[in-house]
């Protein structure tokens, strides 16, 4: 039987990324070699990059791609999901260079090379003009890569840090995205070079070398003020990894790191992905871009904690003289968050179960704090994973159960040792009315309307605080 032919003649770019992963068309023509197969792969096209037609021979892909605009460089082994956990072949590598929004502005062709020289990358495959003035520059490889988990998370690793040096966008990066499809009206730029994964590889290793910190051995502190936090052993053992359990906590200490040592939130996201995706277990990226935007938020926490930093990598970390002491408590209008921080630490240890149930209005009230106040100091806690929330029932009813998670309880019977006590809570709240709105609902992206576990109970033990009368 002879061979059927699509209609993408055979010295066409798209044969260079696909090779034999598609069909030349499509089943129903009974064409030699046609079949399931495990080296098959399904290509998406797009015209919106939201709604998708997937297709699996370059019949079919040149009839698509004459209505849509964007594909996928790289195939699945599914036609109803284009995701990293459906991958098949990593085919390219693919670095989306913006000129919108003051971005690269002026940036032409000639500037775009020399970029990619001085960043000791390979010569490109091609590169494609966009509409609005970009680039989207292609390293086609030699051999395509089974995309295992880990071969996908090594992937990113390498475009994130790609982008990164020739000044591409961060936010383009991921395995399974769209990029606009090469035509001959596109092209601007085309060689026959190809890459090696593992040339890649060794680029990266020779070349991301981090030289903005610096550290003073001579104290053995980090400075804030100059920037060297990172080169302290605690935090280069940090950046070494951590075991699962670490995981979160030691991503907000790094995320604040990054805040301390001048990087932009864009900047530090695309360092603390690079991290996380060494780590053997990785967090789910959109759990890493929470933590950038938790530590980069206003009123965020200005570095990451000396404590937790010291009991995550198990090197003793301080900070040098460089903030102003706080005046004492009773002196002040207002509390400190970290002072809240612990009195809510300090009350949950003594509390039956290490627990309190109620509304949030009134667990606000108990500590006497404002709603606003309150809900950031509940985040900070959970963030650090110092107690967990869980709210039950709906509406009116809800009542937000916090707990004291087991290292929480050490680091309070430390400070109880220490004498540093948490603030009195007075009966004065039975006839005092405090300035809290009145809401029963805990307003926070992990619980009720995000993606925390809404648990529903019919019963519950309520907890009172000590020093105060039931509500």
């Amino acid at each position: 039987m002879s061979t059927v032919q699509s209609k993408v003649p055979q010295g066409h770019i798209l044969r260079r990324f696909f090779r034999s992963q598609i069909q030349e068309v499509p089943s129903k023509h009974k064409q030699a070699g046609a079949g399931r197969g495990y080296d098959f792969g399904w290509i998406y096209t797009s015209q919106d990059c939201h709604t998708y037609n997937a297709c699996r021979s370059y019949d079919t892909l040149a009839s698509q791609s004459e209505s849509n605009t964007y594909y996928t460089p790289n195939t699945f082994y599914r036609n109803d999901r284009r995701a990293q956990e459906t991958l098949r072949w990593l085919n390219a590598v693919v670095l989306d260079v913006d000129t919108k929004n003051g971005q690269n502005e002026g940036l032409i062709l000639p500037d775009l090379l020399d970029r990619i020289g001085a960043a000791g990358l390979p010569q490109p495959s091609l590169i494609v003009r966009t509409p609005s003035g970009g680039f989207h520059v292609h390293f086609i490889l030699d051999q395509p890569r089974k995309a295992y988990s880990n071969a996908v998370r090594h992937y990113q690793l390498l475009q994130r840090t790609m982008a990164e040096a020739i000044g591409a966008d961060l936010q383009a990066i991921g395995a399974e995205r769209f990029f606009r499809i090469p035509t001959d009206n596109n092209i601007i730029f085309q060689t026959d070079s190809t890459v090696s994964f593992d040339a890649l590889n060794d680029w990266y290793w020779i070349n991301h070398v981090d030289s903005r910190t610096s550290y003073s051995r001579a104290s053995g502190h980090a400075d804030l003020s100059g920037r060297g936090i990172l080169k302290h052993p605690a935090f280069q053992a940090l950046l070494q990894g951590v075991q699962v359990g670490a995981r979160d906590r030691a991503a907000y200490t790094l995320a604040l790191a990054f805040k301390v040592e001048g990087y932009s939130d864009e900047e530090a996201a695309s360092k603390l992905h690079a991290w996380n995706e060494l780590l053997d277990s990785p967090l789910p990226s959109w759990q890493i871009d929470k933590k950038i935007k938790s530590a980069y938020r206003e009123g965020a926490k200005k570095g990451p904690k000396a404590s937790f930093v010291t009991e995550l990598s198990g090197i003793p970390f301080k900070y040098g003289s460089i903030w102003e002491p706080a005046k004492p408590r009773e002196e002040r209008k207002n509390s400190h968050f970290d002072e809240w921080e612990n009195d809510i630490i300090q009350s949950l240890k003594v509390l039956p179960g290490n627990e309190i149930i109620d509304s949030q209005r009134k667990l606000a009230a108990y500590w006497g704090m404002s709603l606003s106040s309150f809900q950031h100091v509940i985040r900070s806690l959970m963030e650090s994973e110092r107690i967990t929330v869980e709210v039950t029932g709906k509406g009116r009813a809800a009542k937000t159960i916090i707990r004291l998670v087991s290292g929480a309880l050490e680091e309070a019977a430390e400070r109880t040792k220490n004498n540093i006590a948490p603030a009195t809570i007075t009966n004065s709240l039975k006839t005092e009315s405090l300035n809290v709105p009145d809401s029963n609902t805990l307003i926070l992206d992990t619980v009720v309307g995000g993606s925390g576990l809404l648990v529903c109970r019919f019963m519950y033990v309520h907890f009172w605080l000590p020093g105060s009368d039931p509500p």
